[in-house]
């Protein structure tokens, strides 16, 4: 009787850290491409925004995650003519 209850207390524990162990891997996926507020605010305007920390990041190719944003810039698709 003692040996049922062990193995399933075992078989439970297994099944939550397989779980767990997914639910990390769901994780680790690259952040999604977030503009920036102040960012998106200049280009509304028609200008690119200077803070100085979103200068840097954009010539790495990246959204400022200090002023919120995240991810790579995405580029903008021309339109065709």
């Amino acid at each position: 009787m003692k040996s049922r209850k062990l193995l399933a207390t075992l078989t439970a524990i297994s099944l939550f850290t397989a779980a767990a162990m997914f639910a990390v891997d769901d994780k680790k996926e690259a952040p999604v491409s977030k503009q920036a507020g102040c960012c998106a605010k200049a280009e509304k305007a028609g200008k690119v925004c200077d803070h100085e920390c979103c200068v840097e990041a954009a010539k790495a190719g990246n959204n400022c995650e200090k002023c919120k944003g995240s991810g790579k810039i995405e580029k903008k698709a021309e339109k065709a003519k």
